[in-house]
């Protein structure tokens, strides 16, 4: 009797489990409100009145950009696993730029962007394949900063108004060749389209 009643409370924690994974893996992006069972378009832009932040190693301030945009769109594509309802969604970025930065900022691959859902209509951005150079314009060094294979490179919160603007928030770890290690910060406002959340 002891054992069935295991075997019991396993399966109901097994079907609790597989609903879990169900409903994680089964989030569409929203605008105002309404199911986007397609393709998105995003333009984000870096925070008015905030800046764009990487420190090496040292914690050294290396560079500060007080303008940057990303532009991009979520795709079907089953080599990275990206679909318009799953547990990630992301795409190929179209547009990066960096500029009034203190130094030569210039990119040489925008890579592409997936949102992995964590909870609700936030999830974790991960970045693969892009690359920035910066150009000291005091000494000429030259650093390459890569995402490579993929980095975490911050958070995505969406919104439930049609008015409001979903956020993405940079604090990554980054691989910058001479500089090490460095950090990279700021905050980018989704300025395209507004009310952009996700549904379970």
């Amino acid at each position: 009797m002891k054992y069935l009643k295991m075997l019991g409370l396993a399966a109901v924690a097994a079907m609790a489990l597989m609903a879990f994974a169900g409903s994680a893996s089964a989030t569409t992006f929203e605008i105002a409100g309404v199911a986007q069972n397609k393709s998105v378009a995003i333009e984000a832009t870096l925070k008015a009145g905030t800046s764009a932040i990487l420190k090496d190693e040292a914690k050294t301030t290396t560079d500060t950009c007080t303008s940057s945009e990303v532009k991009g769109a979520t795709e079907i594509n089953e080599e990275t696993g990206t679909k318009f309802t799953g547990g990630v969604v992301g795409g190929k970025v179209s547009s990066l730029t960096f500029t009034n930065c203190t130094h030569t900022t210039t990119v040489i691959a925008p890579g592409s962007l997936h949102i992995n859902w964590t909870s609700g209509t936030n999830g974790t951005v991960k970045s693969f394949g892009a690359k920035v150079t910066v150009v000291s314009t005091f000494f000429g060094a030259s650093a390459i900063c890569d995402t490579g294979a993929g980095t975490n490179i911050g958070t995505f919160t969406g919104v439930a108004k049609s008015t409001e603007h979903a956020t993405i928030d940079i604090n990554a770890t980054i691989n910058c060749g001479i500089l090490g290690n460095s950090s990279w910060t700021g905050t980018y406002t989704v300025t395209s389209p507004t009310g952009l959340g996700a549904i379970n």
